[in-house]
């Protein structure tokens, strides 16, 4: 099984939801000092330290999810922004706003949350992505109709960060289904819930493991990668 998962987290998504929001922006061919009205982007609102990665016209904002991540009452926002417009295998960053009464500001990034939406092959990672923001937390669901199957995490605002609240892999296999759940005690360990169903007998049994994870290194929002830490976690589910 461990050898079927590692095949799953290295190939090659797009998404709709009603709370995320695909934006069109400028060429980097359409440069100039001053940004038309039609482009979405409110440079007043968003602050120098976020306009910079759109400065150039080098990113365009891919999607939006608006919602109430931290304790105040004031609407937050994700943005994923894409690297370039041609060469989709690029990688993409992911912003975390926090708005307040002038405006947003930026709380959070990451250059690997997001995997690149297509690989150097250009096939697609996954089918459908979904990017939202649900009771404090940032929900990402990458779902694949091939090996890359079914993955979704979460992030809790809590104490001031994005701790990671839950990860889920669901992969359909040859003779069998095989879905695994991961909780964390804390930044460095947790619990790992495997459930295989074995499809090829008529009643499909299940059988259910747990394993205690120890990561190697904490697990953050800024450098969280799910392909890695997935191949961590089901190496120690031998």
């Amino acid at each position: 099984m461990c050898l079927l998962i590692f095949a799953y987290a290295c190939q090659n998504g797009q998404s709709s939801d009603n709370n995320v929001k695909k934006k069109s922006v400028l060429k980097s061919s359409d440069k100039q000092t001053t940004v038309p009205e039609s482009v979405v982007i409110k440079k007043d609102t968003l602050g120098p330290e976020i306009t910079e990665f759109l400065e150039d016209y080098n990113y365009i904002i891919q999607y939006e999810a608006v919602g109430l991540l931290n304790q105040d009452d004031f609407k937050d926002k994700v943005l994923i922004l894409q690297e370039g417009e041609e060469d989709k295998s690029l990688g993409r960053v992911t912003l975390i706003l926090l708005g307040k009464k002038e405006g947003f500001e930026l709380y959070k990034k990451s250059y690997t949350i997001m995997p690149p939406e297509y690989n150097t092959d250009n096939y697609k990672t996954f089918d459908v992505e979904d990017v939202s923001i649900e009771k404090n937390k940032i929900v990402i669901d990458l779902s694949s109709i091939g090996p890359n199957g079914h993955i979704s995490f979460e992030f809790l605002f809590k104490n001031n960060d994005l701790q990671l609240h839950e990860f889920t892999g669901y992969f359909m296999g040859a003779g069998s289904h095989t879905e695994y759940i991961y909780k964390p005690k804390n930044q460095n360990t947790g619990t790992l819930e495997e459930t295989t169903i074995h499809t090829m007998e008529d009643d499909m049994p299940s059988t259910a493991k747990s394993y205690d994870i120890k990561l190697k290194s904490p697990v953050g929002f800024d450098n969280f990668d799910y392909s890695k830490f997935l191949n961590e976690i089901i190496q120690q589910a031998d």
